[in-house]
């Protein structure tokens, strides 16, 4: 079907959604069921508004991106993609929302347990990878959120200040690769502004880089009410507005197209990519099955390969026979295995560590001495917890982050376990006991008694079979093998961007290309754990470096053996410097990575290849890619900080080095700045300048910050009186998953709504709020008694 075929109002009606999860039917036209999965299906049984937080559909739970990341096997990021999908397909639906591929900017954002890494490298290639997997089983993907989303706590009304190259080099990166390696069915852009314009609106964004210069020939949605303008939306290149039921969305339209300031030509172009999503996607002829078993198993695989060993003493692993093992914390028998948010699953069945040591026979004494849920405690099992300690020879704690410290919706205040957590662990190690700490947490922890411990496993965030992963590393039947696709700092003060994180609504990216290892080997960080890094119970040694460029691509072949007696795998990781070049340049960047599974005793022959236009740097006064010819150092590491072996690369094609930037700009980023500094206008070549007004009510004004003014306080109270309403019931069910589930969503509802504003609820619940009752409030607001009652008036005849 074309365009031509449909009524003007029908092409209108095609461009949003319909009861939050679905595209509207038209006649010939079928409508499509899109649903959260970045890491599981969250199929909602009934619709309850934009964001949908109810009960959900039955669905494997796999660990989340921080995990997947941390395995850095792309042919199991595939696989689980393709998992998916088939539950996807199994349930209906058509369209899944993910992966999300944002950069992990500062470890404070609340959603970065949703993300893959800081290096754009590896979240390029998982996400890549992810995507072929579901798509190749007949499911559209949606890669989000694009771009420069990196914090939850001014997503709907914050501005995101990025010069040019350092957008191109790091927060576009892994879009590019994604775009034009998996061709993926839809893309989602994000609520923020983008250098002052909303992504939703950016036509240099959604229609010159992403369909001009990559190729992109799917469609773009927006994120659950990150419209603002809809006209500009659709000018922009934005195809579907969703959740939808947004009348004034409408009428914008049809108003537009009336008095020419919107072409037929546009909409029907983005009408046309709605038809040929629909088109990819007929309805199931029969019944959708899948191998449930198979898919438990891979989450339980992608677990195992997931966790980091970050140190360890020689006390892992763990004897079996051991008979004085002592086990303190609840997350041992209540283990956090997903983030919370819009992506949290429903599975099966939940596999907690507890439950998997019972069923290998291994003896132990159990303390909970917190509390899983929100990591309380009482004197009591405080006091059980420590004693307990005291009689045995090897404790294993097991700790982490709860729902409520870390979730989509809001961002961490700090990188510190629970107040409560910290205390018990103090108070055992302070008995002289040894302890092991398993952690379960979606980003960095400080762990400032990390040297008196035996060893630190992080299952990061393990997926429903945690505890059977757990038990196999912690006992030794499989030897750890992931390793940190972030870096773990002491403290957030050394983290890359804390100068401006968080800080207010518009953001100044002032650390440049300079993120995560970028910033700390060029800073010479003191940091906990390096980006790369993870242990094993083996050794593994490199030799026989070969490095050589044949057919413009740069081709680095190592020899890697398996030196311990331990079966393992072990993730080789290519780093390439640029040290003569008059660009500053971070001190070295992630080219190529490999992960290889060896013997106990054997040998393997490792080959990592990349093109040589990726040693290219992005020249914001050529607004191109631009290759220096010179020498070049290669770096083959077990880490960021652990590299085995250097070899030289001439690159003999390509221009001469030279700066493109003001000599101030040259100074002050020579060395990566640890505050904003002058020159950083003249880095992002244009006055940056704060529009945001968090002093009235307006259409973009969060919740929280309107507070300050009566009007806000009765508005933005109303609202959240009525959440914490849901949260209060729900924490007063009888204990259970379900209810542990309703907890965390009510929750997360609760801590988003003071960050939201009255436009992004007029645009994401569904017409429940409707836009002139918005409009309505900024012009009372902004002294308009009048034009609010007009506004007003529009809604009741509508």
């Amino acid at each position: 079907m074309t365009a031509a075929e449909l009524t003007a109002e029908e092409k209108v009606l095609l461009l949003e959604g319909v009861d939050a999860w679905q595209t509207n039917p038209a006649p010939g036209v079928r409508s499509l069921f899109i649903t959260d999965g970045p890491h599981g299906v969250r199929k909602v049984r009934e619709a309850a508004g934009g964001f949908a937080i109810g009960e959900n559909e039955v669905s494997t739970a796999f660990p989340p991106a921080v995990t997947l990341a941390s395995t850095w096997n792309d042919d199991v990021a595939r696989r689980v993609g393709a998992a998916i999908a088939r539950e996807a397909r199994a349930l209906g639906v058509d369209v899944v929302l993910g992966p999300g591929i944002n950069i992990k900017r500062s470890p404070l954002c609340g959603r970065n347990f949703e993300y893959f890494s800081e290096d754009p490298l590896v979240a390029g290639a998982l996400g890549s990878a992810f995507v072929q997997g579901l798509q190749a089983e007949g499911v559209g993907a949606s890669v989000k959120h694009f771009a420069a989303n990196s914090n939850e706590n001014y997503r709907f009304v914050g501005d995101s200040v990025v010069d040019e190259r350092a957008l191109r080099e790091i927060y576009l990166r892994a879009f590019e690769r994604v775009v034009k390696d998996a061709r993926p069915e839809t893309l989602m852009c994000s609520y923020n502004r983008l250098n002052g314009v909303f992504a939703s609106e950016s036509h240099d964004l959604l229609t010159r880089i992403l369909r001009d210069e990559w190729g992109f020939d799917g469609l773009v949605m927006t994120d659950w009410g990150a419209t603002d303008d809809r006209v500009a939306g659709l000018r922009a290149g934005t195809d579907l507005d969703m959740p939808g039921g947004v009348a004034h969305n409408r009428e914008a339209i049809i108003d537009a197209l009336a008095d020419g300031t919107l072409s037929a030509a546009v909409v029907d172009t983005s009408v046309q990519r709605v038809l040929d999503l629909v088109a990819r996607h007929p309805a199931a002829t029969g019944p959708q099955t899948y191998d449930a078993g198979a898919h438990a198993d891979l989450s339980e695989e992608v677990a195992r390969q997931g966790a980091v060993l970050l140190t360890n003493d020689g006390t892992l692993p763990l004897d079996r026979a051991d008979t004085d093992l002592v086990v303190v914390g609840e997350f041992f028998e209540a283990m956090r295995f997903q983030g919370a948010g819009s992506s949290l699953i429903t599975p099966p069945t939940v596999v907690s560590p507890r439950a998997a040591f019972d069923r290998r026979g291994i003896r132990y004494r159990y303390e909970p001495g917190y509390r899983a849920l929100d990591g309380t405690t009482t004197p009591e099992l405080r006091a059980a917890a420590v004693d307990a300690a005291r009689t045995g020879a090897t404790v294993l704690f097991f700790g982490g982050l709860t729902d409520f410290e870390e979730s989509e919706g809001f961002d961490r205040e700090h990188l510190r376990l629970g107040e409560r957590q910290v205390e018990l662990l103090d108070a055992i190690l302070d008995t002289g006991a040894k302890v092991v700490l398993v952690l379960f947490a979606g980003s960095v922890v400080e762990l400032p008694m990390v040297d008196r411990l035996a060893a630190v496993l992080t299952m990061n965030l393990p997926g429903m079979n945690g505890g059977n992963a757990t038990a196999d590393l912690l006992f030794g039947d499989v030897s750890p093998s992931g390793k940190l696709a972030e870096t773990w700092v002491r403290r957030i003060e050394d983290s890359s961007a804390f100068d401006d994180f968080n800080r207010a609504a518009l953001a100044r990216y002032y650390e440049s290309v300079y993120v995560g290892y970028r910033f700390h080997d060029a800073a010479g960080t003191d940091v906990a754990f390096p980006f790369g890094h993870g242990l094993t119970y083996t050794t593994f040694t490199y030799s026989d470096l070969e490095v050589a460029v044949e057919n413009g691509t740069v081709v680095v072949s190592l020899t890697v053996a398996n030196s311990g007696d331990v079966d393992a795998a072990e993730i080789v990781q290519v780093y390439v410097a640029n040290p003569d070049s008059a660009v500053f340049m971070p001190a070295k960047e992630l080219r190529g990575f490999t992960r290889l599974e060896i013997r106990a005793g054997a040998t393997a022959r490792a080959r990592i290849a990349f093109p040589v236009a990726n040693l290219s740097y992005w020249d914001a006064t050529a607004h191109d890619w631009v290759l220096e010819r010179g020498r070049y150092d290669v770096h083959v590491a077990a880490s960021a900080a652990d590299i085995r072996l250097t070899a030289s690369l001439a690159i003999a094609e390509g221009a001469a080095s030279r700066s493109p930037y003001p000599a101030q700009v040259d100074v002050d980023y020579a060395r990566p700045p640890r505050t904003v500094p002058r020159s950083f206008e003249q880095l992002v070549g244009r006055p940056v300048v704060d529009t945001y007004d968090a002093r009235r009510l307006r259409m973009n004004t969060r919740l929280a910050d309107a507070r300050a003014t009566l009007l806000g306080r009765l508005v933005g109270g109303g609202i959240i009186r009525a959440v914490r309403k849901d949260y209060r019931a729900a924490l007063a069910l009888p204990p259970s998953l379900d209810r542990d589930a309703r907890v965390k969503n009510t929750y997360f509802v609760l801590r988003m709504m003071p960050n939201s504003s009255p436009r992004s609820l007029a645009m994401s619940s569904g017409g429940t709020f409707p836009y002139d009752v918005a409009r309505a409030l900024e012009l009372l607001a902004t002294g308009h008694p009048l034009m609010a009652l007009r506004a007003l008036t529009t809604t009741r005849k509508r």
